[in-house]
């Protein structure tokens, strides 16, 4: 890396005065050379505060070889690779530290190295993703070093470079940005002779001095920034200009952004005067317009009214409009667009045919939008975009992403600034920024990615801004093809192709993406459900999919709805509408048939829905599993009226979980659907619907455990009546706060997940002795698998017929059931249970994968098959 030419105004001490910091190698290449000895940096660091940063990163790399991190535990990556050592080949072990969350993704471009293998310094959680924090956390002061291994020994700097895309092969540096600062302890530069390092071993320890630079820099290779206290300032404005250029010009998944679409029915005129605005109606003329997304507050507000939108046409002065409104008409004059759409002042509110029209028509308002700006942080219309912020401490996507909580003070107190001047243009300044941010290593040779989720967990950036918790707020940010989001930390950019964040991170995968939901809208058929690419389960009950089961979840309708539903919606009958643009765009889009939340195509996946309260942990440690209950995510409750059948999860208020069908061996196949429509708008409000469907229909019953329930749900039963004995499952009520009644009935979609259901007209329950009690109503029977086997054993020539039940039925819940455990014939009643004889052969080594109960791919613990009858139902 060539010097390029600058030279250091800002005085530090005669070593750091010397270092290039923005040309270190990168850290399994050689260590650029800082003080002699650790007692040396100890002496300069109490008068140089660059000496003393490096100090504190070179004890915390210490600490790091000891396997702790700020008090936890924490992820290592293990790659087995042919290292060239000067003429001879050896097998090297690297050991890469990451964070408390494993990776959501491979971290690092393989360059022909083979598969990573990842290990925790700590213990695990019972989500297996976190590494518990087992003790106090210490801060860097407390720290200590063993002064017989560090006291003599060098101190070596080196820099954390990442990939921003893939290398076209290895040695290729184009693609490496300078993402940190790094100091060790070591004998030599060398890598190899790092403190705590064995022979056979690189330890890629990570760097812990964060590194930025001013937007006009010419150091390009180092992509942090500062974040904007103000982001309505000059540098706020010329970033989002720079993405919206990059978005257009880099983004082939994205396209450009329509050039002059028709406008909506109304549009605010931004520049109408010096001091003013004006609403117009467009009467299909077209040009660019920027749209808002905000919460409404409770608050009163300036809305469009039969009665005000003349005076809304003739213009109203900035200042008489709610903060919010005026930072976007601010916004969209320093872009240069003439156009603005706000919703409750183009859309005439109190007129109920003009709002069904618009309402129906935003799935294009947003979609040709040029670009929407979305009030992330503000509560309502008065907040405004700009919030001030009053210092500089934040923590940072990456930190979030890897399981900490340090603040980013990139000014502060441990902080550095180093100003450097252009040789070949003087008075062009370039500012370097170094801090205390801790981020995982870089190999030479296999470098890290920049993408987040590649080095951390996934998570949405914006998801805990008081916008996120509002419905329509969601189909407005997922059919916008470009957003600005003016969150509480920073601003964010988001498009179809990734989010970037003010201060340099982006973000790959993208949760609210347009085209992501559309390609999911159209996946084969095999591609629903459990993944069939393998994968195994040895625990009884549980899929081998693992967290994210099928491509639906992952960007996807499902993923969608369960985001959805746990926002909160102020009038509880749009529950339909506030998704329907939606909706709207998909079936234009893919020809699919929209049934009140549910698609044709995909029709069994989305109906295997459950409510979703509270979350749900299984901790299975010492052999034994304990169900636990963690955050409460919200309360499921039946809205008033009537607002959809209920076998869609818009029947009901709370938030929702779909549970993934073996697609290869599904049991039930749906004859025919229907939705009657409340309004003009199709995929709106809905005052009917009825599902006709086949599948296995066996009576549940409660089930007594023998021992402690180790499973979330209410424990019942079905008697199959034949070899198959009796299968135990877990019942999940929709509304869990009812009691459930029996009879009920499970009717099977696939071999273990069913739909818990009782007949839509109740009767009064019949006692033992043939009395009727009228105070308590249960379920009408239901034509059951029972019911026709034993029909089919009297009178063999109805075989293959079909057999409908009698009575409309009602969903209550759903049911996931498992075989039933063979019992152990030489284990007495009362006895204590005996180890498995499995148990025996695997401490002898002698234990084989068809001697383990297991499910691999998509494969069911259920009890159903393809063989038993099917029942015609008519849910409501």
């Amino acid at each position: 890396m060539a010097s390029t030419g600058l030279s250091a105004t800002q005085k530090v001490c005669s070593v750091c005065d010397k270092i290039l910091w923005f040309e270190l190698q990168p850290e399994d290449v050689f260590g650029k050379p800082h003080h002699a000895s650790r007692r040396a940096l100890e002496a300069s660091a109490k008068s140089c505060k660059l000496c003393r940063m490096v100090l504190r990163a070179a004890i915390a790399n210490y600490q790091d070889s000891r396997g702790r991190r700020n008090g936890k535990g924490y992820w290592r990556q293990f790659n087995v690779i042919k290292y060239h050592d000067g003429s001879s080949l050896r097998d090297i072990t690297y050991i890469k530290e990451l964070g408390a969350c494993v990776p959501a993704t491979g971290t690092d471009y393989p360059m022909g190295v083979g598969r990573a293998v990842l290990g925790a310094t700590g213990n695990i959680n019972s989500d297996g993703m976190h590494v518990d924090n087992d003790r106090e956390v210490p801060s860097l002061e407390a720290l200590t070093v063993d002064d017989n291994e560090t006291a003599e020994l060098p101190v070596w700097l080196y820099g954390n470079w990442w990939a921003e895309y893939e290398p076209s092969a290895p040695g290729d540096t184009k693609p490496l940005r300078l993402m940190g600062i790094g100091a060790r302890f070591g004998k030599t530069r060398s890598h190899f002779d790092a403190l705590n390092t064995r022979p056979d071993e690189v330890h890629l320890r990570g760097s812990n001095l964060g590194i930025c630079t001013n937007d006009d820099s010419l150091l390009s290779v180092i992509p942090g920034r500062l974040r904007e206290m103000n982001s309505d300032s000059d540098i706020a404005i010329g970033r989002l200009k720079k993405w919206l250029k990059d978005c257009e010009s880099n983004h082939p998944f994205c396209g450009r952004p329509y050039m002059d679409p028709v406008l909506p029915t109304r549009v605010i005129d931004v520049f109408a005067s010096n001091r003013g605005v004006a609403v117009f109606e467009t009467r299909g003329r077209k040009g660019n317009y920027v749209t808002l997304s905000h919460c409404w507050g409770t608050s009163s507000r300036l809305m469009a009214t039969k009665e005000s939108i003349k005076d809304l046409e003739q213009g109203i002065a900035v200042s008489f409009l709610p903060k919010t409104f005026q930072d976007a008409i601010k916004i969209t004059r320093r872009l240069g667009i003439k156009y603005l759409w706000i919703d409750c002042l183009c859309i005439v509110q109190d007129d109920p045919d003009d709002w069904e029209r618009e309402a129906a028509a935003m799935s294009q308002v947003y979609r040709n939008s040029y670009l929407t700006i979305s009030a992330a942080a503000s509560k309502d219309s008065y907040t405004g975009c700009f919030l001030k912020r009053e210092k500089d401490s934040y923590v940072s996507p990456a930190t979030i992403s890897l399981g900490y909580t340090t603040p980013r003070e990139a000014t502060g107190p441990m902080s550095h600034t180093l100003t450097y001047e252009h040789t070949s243009q003087l008075g062009k300044k370039n500012s370097i920024y170094l801090f205390e941010e801790w981020l995982p290593g870089s190999s030479y040779h296999f470098p890290q990615k920049m993408a987040m989720g590649s080095f951390g967990k996934r998570f949405d950036p914006i998801a805990d801004e008081p916008l996120s918790t509002r419905a329509w707020t969601l189909q407005e940010r997922l059919l916008s093809p470009r957003i600005i989001h003016y969150a509480r930390d920073q601003m964010y950019f988001e498009c179809e192709s990734c989010v970037k964040s003010e201060d340099g991170f982006t973000f790959g995968d993208i949760y609210f993406g347009m085209k992501r939901l559309l390609e999911t809208q159209c996946i084969p058929h095999n591609q629903h459900g459990l993944s069939q690419a393998g994968g195994l389960s040895f625990i009884v009950g549980q899929d081998a999919g693992g967290k994210y089961p099928g491509i639906r979840w992952q960007g996807g309708w499902l993923s969608l709805i369960e985001n959805y539903t746990m926002r909160n919606l102020t009038v509880a009958d749009d529950k339909l509408t506030a998704l329907a643009g939606v909706a709207r765009a998909i079936a234009e889009e893919t020809g699919d048939r929209y049934f009140a939340g549910l698609w044709g195509k995909h029709f069994l996946e989305d109906l295997c829905w459950r409510m979703y309260p509270q979350e749900e942990i299984e901790d299975r440690r010492n052999m034994k599993n304990t169900p636990i209950k963690g955050k409460v995510l919200g309360t499921v409750r039946r809205p008033n009226q009537y607002r959809a059948p209920s076998w869609s999860w818009a029947s009901l208020d709370g938030p929702v979980r779909h549970i993934p069908l073996s697609y290869s061996k599904l049991v039930s196949k749906i004859v025919d659907c229907s939705t009657v429509p409340a309004g003009k708008d199709a995929y709106g409000r809905v005052s009917g619907g009825k599902l006709n469907i086949q599948g296995p229909i066996f009576e549940i019953r409660p089930h007594l455990p023998k021992k402690r329930w180790d499973r979330h749900g209410i424990p019942v039963e079905i008697d199959l009546e034949d070899d198959r004995g009796i299968s135990t499952g877990t019942l999940h009520l929709d509304v869990p706060d009812e009691s459930i009644s029996y009879p009920c009935y499970a009717l099977f979609l696939d071999p273990s997940k069913a739909l818990i259901l009782r007949t839509k007209d109740l009767e009064p329950k019949r006692n033992d002795d043939g009395t009727e009690d009228p105070n308590t109503l249960v379920s009408k029977p239901i034509l059951t698998c029972k019911d026709i086997n034993f029909n089919v054993s009297k009178s063999p020539e109805v075989k293959g017929h079909t057999f409908r039940a009698l009575y409309d039925v009602v969903r209550i819940g759903v049911g996931v059931f498992v075989k039933a455990a063979k019992e152990n014939p030489d284990q007495k009643p009362g006895e204590e249970e005996k180890e498995p004889e499995q148990w025996d052969e695997a401490k002898h080594g002698k234990l084989t994968l068809d001697k383990i109960l297991h499910v691999s791919g998509d494969g069911s613990w259920g009890p159903i098959t393809k063989d038993d009858p099917l029942v015609w139902v008519t849910i409501v």
